[in-house]
């Protein structure tokens, strides 16, 4: 029900920041209305866990009128200032969700350490307790609405927002067992739970905020998104290595550029047209603006083959731009070189191993040259 549901959504919106705010409009509801039985029922029955979680819920339905403002400004048109768009919102909007999260947490912990140290006696009601759990119920259901809505639309706010759905259906289910609990003369229970509830929600608080901060510092691109760009560039006919692939996500489209490796063999009007037909691929593909530079490799040495099956056998996968300058008996080897290590005196290492390497099995070879490629490039 709740795919169909997700499906239904996805299918009558025009992309996912559409189907962002339909989430953000049914959270916003659902909350305010669990946010008045939350704490009517917490003051009735004297619940500092419950008043608590209530709040915990009204602090859902900022973060989901945060997650409609941030959607409609994700949807904007490029303009002068802004060229690329105004997508990242979503991370924006995703990262102001996760500050809620945090000031709910630390509110939540001052509170319940007040009710340890003070405790107040809890009033057990079993019609009441049952309202609490058909609200655990709806907002689980809203919860996993949210999940497969930020799953299919690999939305992180929407995910984010999820998250926030979940902790509250936890925070209740725990509001539940203190209350009931509390009915055999344990009040500090109360207090003692609403503190545990806190240390989970700043724990998920701090998982969801270093994911959205790295998608606004910039991470590297995923290995599957990685290996479908070379999987476009090498479907074209000509091109013989790929490398150095640079990706930019703005949100709802990529910038992407390239190197490719082509036979020199061609003439630059055959070269210039297979770059054109890749560009043109990813750019189908990945919805992209593609940039692809062109490589063009001789092959024709004499230890061409010999060299470039070593290197294949001693650094598969991480060398390229293969060149050999100079005749048979006396020549240099050049290539470029992908080392994703940070620490500088171990690049040096791994690099002079190399070198030495080659220069043991080719007693031609004179000189080897290698060029380390920029941490961001794959």
């Amino acid at each position: 029900m709740i795919k169909k549901f997700v499906d239904l959504t996805i299918k009558k919106t025009r992309s996912k920041y559409h189907a962002g705010i339909i989430e953000g409009i049914i959270s916003l509801f659902i909350n305010l209305v669990l946010f008045l039985i939350k704490f009517l029922i917490g003051l009735k029955i004297r619940s500092i866990a419950l008043i608590n979680d209530a709040f915990h819920s009204l602090s859902d339905s900022f973060s989901s009128l945060v997650l409609i403002v941030g959607f409609y400004y994700s949807i904007k048109p490029p303009d002068e200032e802004h060229p690329y768009g105004h997508a990242r919102m979503e991370y924006v909007t995703g990262l102001i969700i996760v500050v809620l999260l945090g000031i709910i947490s630390f509110e939540l912990a001052k509170d319940s350490v007040i009710r340890i140290f003070h405790p107040q006696h809890v009033i057990f009601s079993l019609p009441l307790i049952l309202i609490i759990i058909a609200t655990i119920i709806l907002k689980e259901l809203l919860s996993k609405y949210s999940f497969e809505l930020g799953k299919q639309t690999e939305s992180v706010a929407i995910e984010t927002d999820a998250h926030h759905h979940k902790t509250d259906v936890y925070a209740t289910i725990i509001v539940v067992i203190s209350i009931v609990i509390s009915k055999f003369g344990f009040n500090r229970v109360d207090g003692i739970i609403g503190f545990l509830i806190s240390i989970y929600i700043a724990f998920i608080a701090y998982k969801l905020g270093v994911k959205t901060i790295n998608f606004l510092i910039g991470e590297k691109p995923k290995e599957d998104l990685i290996n479908e760009i070379k999987k476009v560039a090498f479907s074209v006919s000509g091109v013989k290595g790929v490398h150095d692939i640079i990706v930019h996500n703005y949100g709802d489209k990529f910038i992407i550029s390239l190197h490719i490796e082509i036979p020199d063999k061609y003439t630059p009007v055959e070269i210039h047209d297979i770059a054109d037909e890749v560009e043109k691929r990813i750019s189908i593909k990945f919805n992209a603006t593609c940039v692809v530079h062109q490589d063009p490799i001789n092959t024709d040495h004499p230890y061409y083959n010999k060299v470039k099956e070593f290197l294949d056998n001693l650094i598969p996968d991480k060398y390229h731009d293969l060149k050999l300058i100079g005749g048979p008996k006396k020549f240099n080897v050049i290539f470029d070189m992908n080392v994703k290590i940070s620490d500088p005196h171990k690049k040096f290492e791994i690099i002079n191993d190399i070198k030495n390497k080659i220069k043991s099995e080719f007693n031609e070879v004179q000189d080897v040259i290698i060029k380390l490629e920029p941490e961001y490039a794959y």
